[in-house]
């Protein structure tokens, strides 16, 4: 193994030993303020230097959370120091996971009509870093003018992309959560050819098997969202889920979905704790997979993978904390809404 290759290794697991601990999260969650929150957070050594110059008592909320998501950006950036291409080229499907989230907020901006509070949210640091140009997306006079925006988009260019596009481009309607499942299915895809291409072996099989159970816990979220919200029958629930499957078929999703008790899903996924939603019940078991697999593997491509996914449970944590706090409610409650 090369040198690039065990500073990878070194670099992922020191950068997730300086993650938020059990007890971090105990003591945010007894703050009874989002100010005592971000005091307590540049205290850590996880988020110390991102927050170094930030006054406490003034930030608002909002600005708070970009500079958590740069905080996590960066990291992830940062591993470009090193002479190993494949977290090089894995770092460009962390760039298009974001530019693809933003993509969907921008269509719902114009679908809802609030284009002009999406512009004014925009994290900084993604218009700094995305070749695309979100505020003109998310500034279309309707929605066939936003198709015909995106018909030119690199990240629109699978086949059921381009028939879902030019189908809204004629109709002036588009299904979000139709077009949403289609781009993360193309954005998978393109992520399991490169790790076809460019990886080989033992390392290939454990890249693809992380990526893979990944994308069945996202299934199981999607599926149980949609059964439980939208009134979809099973067949058009079916048909939003990412195609790729590690052990979990789409009948066992959908029988999974059919399931009310939370605690009889977690044993048939072999899942601990108590989880008090399917979000948290699958980020969880995702979590204890990733961790795993970050004291253990001997592959850079998939330490970082699981870093990079263990970080953003981290923020999604903390995102949870700060509205926690923010509305007043009790610190063993925000604790049960955490995925730890």
């Amino acid at each position: 193994m090369s040198f690039s290759s065990n500073a990878v290794l070194a670099k992922s697991r020191a950068v997730y030993g300086r993650r938020l601990t059990r007890e971090d999260y105990a003591k945010l969650a007894s703050m009874n303020t989002v100010a005592d929150v971000c005091e307590y957070l540049k205290q850590t050594k996880r988020y110390e230097h991102a927050l170094a110059d930030v006054n406490s008592r003034t930030i608002h909320r909002g600005r708070l959370e970009e500079l958590l998501k740069r905080a996590t950006y960066d990291v992830f950036e940062s591993f470009h120091i090193f002479d190993y291409s494949n977290c090089r080229n894995y770092f460009k499907f962390i760039v298009a996971r974001l530019e693809i989230e933003q993509i969907i907020s921008a269509v719902s901006a114009v679908i809802s009509k609030s284009s002009d509070y999406y512009i004014a949210a925009l994290p900084s640091f993604i218009e700094e870093h995305s070749k695309l140009d979100l505020p003109a997306l998310a500034s279309a006079d309707n929605v066939a003018g936003m198709a015909e925006i995106l018909m030119k988009n690199r990240y629109c260019r699978g086949r059921k992309i381009k028939k879902l596009l030019s189908d809204a481009s004629a109709a002036g309607v588009l299904d979000i959560p139709e077009f949403e499942s289609a781009l993360y299915a193309e954005y998978y895809l393109n992520l399991l050819k490169l790790i076809e291409n460019d990886f080989s072996g033992i390392e290939r099989k454990e890249f693809k098997t992380a990526v893979l159970k990944t994308i069945d816990m996202e299934n199981v979220v999607s599926m149980y969202r949609e059964a439980r919200f939208s009134g979809m029958t099973s067949k058009e629930n079916r048909a939003l889920l990412i195609p790729f499957r590690y052990r979990l078929t789409a009948e066992e999703i959908e029988e999974l979905v059919k399931e009310k008790s939370i605690d009889k899903i977690a044993e048939y996924l072999k899942a601990k704790g108590n989880c008090a939603t399917i979000e948290l019940l699958t980020d969880s078991i995702s979590l204890h997979s990733l961790e795993k697999s970050l004291r253990l593997s001997k592959s850079p491509a998939v330490v970082y993978f699981s870093l990079t996914q263990c970080l953003s449970i981290e923020l999604k944590n903390i995102r949870t904390l700060i509205e926690g706090v923010r509305y007043g409610l009790n610190g063993e409650d925000i604790l049960k809404m955490l995925v730890l």
